[in-house]
């Protein structure tokens, strides 16, 4: 990020916050949806993080790691969303699938496939999962996000990526 903008940004100038937040927001909404499995809580959970991350933005040590602080704080945000959605009975089981833009027939399969396989994580292992492998983490970028050792998330990410293989196997 530029000087300017990135001073902007830390100091909390709401155009500046709006700028860098529509470039994560799809993202974020993508991130979110992984871990609440319908389009009405993703949106929850990206407007929460939009709430969040602007009422912490002067927390925010480097600028440039924005993007990554936003995803961290969608997955905690995700969640949230579960455990309060954990104490409530759902009436209807279905997972609705996110409607905004219209996909190919096969880019739903593979959406779907994507859901089944995430579903078979632990928190722990989407949370490892998604940092490295849709958000592009490195490995010690993504120790550091989920603040436990680089070898516990090697070990996270190896018996995650293990669990993949086996779903994706059966």
């Amino acid at each position: 990020m530029e000087g300017d903008f990135a001073e902007k940004l830390r100091s909390g100038d709401r155009d500046a916050f709006m700028t860098a937040f529509s470039e994560v927001s799809g993202e974020l909404y993508r991130v979110a949806y992984i871990y609440v499995r319908n389009s009405e809580d993703a949106r929850d959970a990206v407007q929460e993080t939009a709430y969040r991350c602007f009422r912490g933005i002067g927390k925010l040590k480097s600028p440039e790691y924005f993007r990554t602080w936003a995803v961290k704080t969608a997955i905690n945000c995700s969640l949230d969303i579960l455990r309060k959605n954990s104490r409530t009975v759902s009436l209807d089981e279905k997972t609705d699938m996110p409607t905004e833009a219209p996909s190919p027939e096969n880019a739903a399969v593979a959406s779907a496939l994507l859901e089944r396989l995430m579903q078979a994580l632990n928190e722990r292992e989407k949370s490892a999962v998604v940092l490295r492998h849709i958000c592009g983490l490195s490995l010690e970028e993504t120790a550091k996000e989920l603040k436990i050792p680089l070898g516990t998330a090697k070990t996270l990410l190896y018996r995650a990526m293990n669990k993949l293989r086996k779903e994706c196997s059966e």
